[in-house]
């Protein structure tokens, strides 16, 4: 059996309680992302960052459609990844793309992003994929203006550069590997206006 078909293998009532009970799970109460993101229409990108196989698209596919979203595949069940590579898109209303984020956290990649979603009134702010020289001038300024928002750093961080990412600044240190027992793919949804062309970080040059 190919790829594609593995996934006749998965009742659609099994996917659906599923996709239902990994929702609840991981956003049982107010989904604070909204705030930032509106209720207008959204696209989301989703991309690979590291190499591997694409597996579980099913599983994907049953979350977005518990949430109304459409979802359009670039790559088929199986491929192989070369980072950064570009494998889906979401089309659906801003707050409900951003359901799919299972947390109560805004992630930025950029210090105006940060601000904004500061602004908004975001209880964590979740600074993802700075470098250390980037992510501690970033969080001293989004502490200065909003000292009552828990910065959390994540992306990159290993054992062996944890303590360029330490500092007075930062709150919450995110460190993957301590609770994956297997080496995980790393994926990040992005969302971007209508009429625009998604890119991994829109914010770097």
């Amino acid at each position: 059996m190919d790829a594609e078909g593995l996934e006749l293998l998965l009742p659609p009532t099994t996917l659906a309680a599923l996709a239902d009970s990994w929702l609840q799970e991981d956003c049982p109460g107010l989904n604070f992302a909204a705030l930032v993101t509106g209720a207008g229409p959204a696209q989301a990108a989703l991309w690979a960052k590291s190499p591997g196989v694409l597996a579980g698209r099913p599983f994907f596919d049953a979350i977005f459609a518990r949430l109304n979203c459409q979802v359009s595949w670039l790559l088929p069940e199986g491929s192989k990844l070369v980072p950064v590579v570009k494998v889906a898109e979401a089309v659906q209303a801003a707050r409900q793309v951003t359901d799919f984020t299972l947390k109560i956290e805004v992630e930025c990649s950029c210090l105006q992003e940060a601000m904004q979603a500061a602004e908004a009134g975001a209880d964590l702010l979740l600074l993802d994929n700075f470098k250390p020289e980037e992510l501690h001038p970033t969080a001293a300024a989004v502490k200065a203006q909003f000292p009552s928002v828990t910065v959390e750093a994540s992306g990159g961080v290993t054992l062996n550069n944890l303590p360029q990412f330490c500092g007075p600044q930062i709150d919450v240190i995110s460190l993957g590997m301590l609770t994956q027992a297997a080496p995980a793919l790393d994926f990040s949804l992005k969302l971007f206006a209508e009429g625009t062309t998604p890119v991994p970080y829109p914010c770097r040059s």
